[in-house]
Parts: C-alpha cells; sequence; structure tokens
C-alpha cells in the first residue's frame, strides 16, 4: 500500500514538473517567451497586491489593538501616577505653608532681639493643671531660666525650666505669671496675670477712671526686663466698673496661640545675652 500510493504521488506530480521545466527551457532559450512572462508579471503584480492585502493589514492593526488586560494594567498605571502625582502637590502645598508661617514666625521677631533660636514643641501641659509645654532646645543650646517665648501672634510664656536637651516653657495663661504691660492706645501701664487652663488673662489694679476699652491691645512694657518692650500681648475682652470698687475687673484674650503651633522663637534681648552663659538655675523661679 505504501508503495502504491508513492508512486501516485510521483505520478501526479511528475506533470508540473515537466511543466516548469519546459517553462524554464522556453524563458532561457526564446525571447518570445521571456516577453510573454514579463508581460504577464506585470498583470500579476495587482493580483499579488489584492492577495496580500488581508495580511497586511491584519499585520498592522496588530500593532495598534489592545488586549482587555493590557488596557487596564495601562489605566491602573496611570492611577497610580496621578495618585503620587496629587501626593507630591499636597506636599509642595503643604511645605509652602510651612514656609509662609516661618517667614511671619521669624518676622515676629522685636528689633531690639540680639538673636533668636527656634525651637519645636515636644510635649504639651507636661504636669496636671499646669500650662506649659516643652521645646526641643535645652542648656547644650545655650538656652536659660527666664528667657521669652514667642510666636507668631505674640508672647508665648517664658522658659522656667531648662535640661541639657530641653526646656520648659510655662504659658503666660498660667495662673502664676504675671507680665508688666501697657495699653498701645493710650500708653497706661498695668499687670497681667494668667486666669488658668481656658480661661482669660487677668488685668490687675487698674483705676477705674484709667482709659481702658473693650478691643485695646495690650503690649509687653519692657519693664522688669523680661520681656522686650513694644511686643504684642493681649487683647481687652472686657471691661467692668464698679463704682463701690477702686480697681476695674478688666479680662484679656492672648495673642499667641498658647503652644499649639509647632515651632516657636526663644528670645534672646540684649539685656539677657549673659544669661546663656549660666549653667545652673537660680532665684525663686527655679522652683517654677
Amino acid at each position: 500500500m505504501a508503495i502504491r500510493a508513492q508512486n501516485s504521488f510521483w505520478r501526479g506530480l511528475a506533470p508540473y514538473i515537466l511543466l516548469s521545466v519546459v517553462l524554464i527551457a522556453g524563458y532561457v532559450v526564446s525571447p518570445v517567451a521571456k516577453t510573454v512572462f514579463s508581460g504577464l508579471a506585470i498583470i500579476g503584480i495587482p493580483i499579488h497586491f489584492v492577495a496580500s492585502l488581508p495580511s497586511t493589514m491584519l499585520d498592522a492593526m496588530q500593532g495598534r489593538l489592545t488586549s482587555t488586560d493590557q488596557l487596564r494594567r495601562e489605566a491602573e498605571l496611570l492611577r497610580e501616577r496621578n495618585l503620587i502625582l496629587q501626593t507630591r502637590l499636597h506636599r509642595f502645598e503643604f511645605l509652602e505653608t510651612e514656609n509662609t508661617r516661618l517667614r511671619e514666625l521669624l518676622a515676629a521677631a522685636p528689633q531690639a532681639v540680639e538673636k533668636v533660636t527656634l525651637a519645636a514643641l515636644v510635649a504639651v501641659n507636661l504636669e496636671r493643671g499646669s500650662e506649659s509645654v516643652l521645646v526641643d532646645k535645652g542648656s547644650a543650646d545655650g538656652i536659660a531660666i527666664g528667657q521669652a517665648v514667642i510666636d507668631a501672634g505674640g508672647v508665648v510664656g517664658q522658659i522656667t525650666k531648662v535640661s541639657l536637651f530641653t526646656s520648659k516653657v510655662s504659658l503666660i495663661s498660667q495662673e502664676d505669671q504675671a507680665v508688666p504691660v501697657q495699653v498701645a492706645r493710650s500708653g497706661i501701664r498695668a499687670v497681667v496675670y494668667g486666669g488658668g487652663a481656658n480661661r482669660p488673662l487677668r488685668v490687675m489694679y487698674l483705676d477705674r477712671n484709667a482709659d481702658i476699652r473693650p478691643d485695646d491691645v495690650l503690649i509687653t512694657s519692657g519693664l522688669g526686663g523680661r520681656y522686650p518692650p513694644g511686643y504684642p500681648f493681649a487683647q481687652v475682652s472686657s471691661v467692668q466698673r464698679n463704682i463701690s470698687e477702686p480697681f476695674m475687673t478688666i479680662s484679656a484674650t492672648p495673642l499667641s496661640r498658647l503652644g499649639n503651633d509647632r515651632e516657636v522663637l526663644i528670645l534672646w534681648p540684649e539685656n539677657q545675652r549673659t544669661m546663656s552663659s549660666r549653667s545652673s538655675p537660680q532665684g525663686p523661679e527655679a522652683d517654677q
């Protein structure tokens, strides 16, 4: 059976082989055959083009058609890139806000101050019932007891305890803190005491006829040398006069954020430059 099938194959192929040999011989020998073959080749060009057109279009479309999975992956990559860019944009906006805030903070230092130190808050309300914060500057940075602390709004408090790398700042809202001030509008001097947590400041010992009114701004007077003069301290919120009392009852609101900002400035006024050379607290303030 195999021999018979093989013989059938060759018998079927033999006419084509013979025709090919005849055509090749005619092309080589006869000029007329060459002319005929050339004409047939020209006629076959459009036929070949039309026959190969589906294959050509398919090859071109394969480079442009994209599978659903690939489109999904590209969409995921685009979403991820968009999220990254949005995160970076928010970060840039945050840095711009921080830059603006720090510029305002540095610009808040009075002209009389020779030096300022930027400090970051570490903790708030260190002791129960205490209006105080902890900053990340200590005796290793030259910080000493009594230095004033401010923020972009006004006076925050003063350094009352110093360790090697941190310092305690007693806020002006603490009840045992007293600051000499004066009314910016009229120049009347007074003393402001802290009112405690979530309570207004108390302006003490002003005669009931003194020229002070709500919304007046109180600034530091510089008396005592603790705070530099002329720095915003508080705003009068209420004034109560009682003819049976020699002094008025006056409340005020701090102009600073009282340690709610992340950074504060520690002041080095000219009359306190020598404080950085002290190695240990002295006087009654050391126990505050």
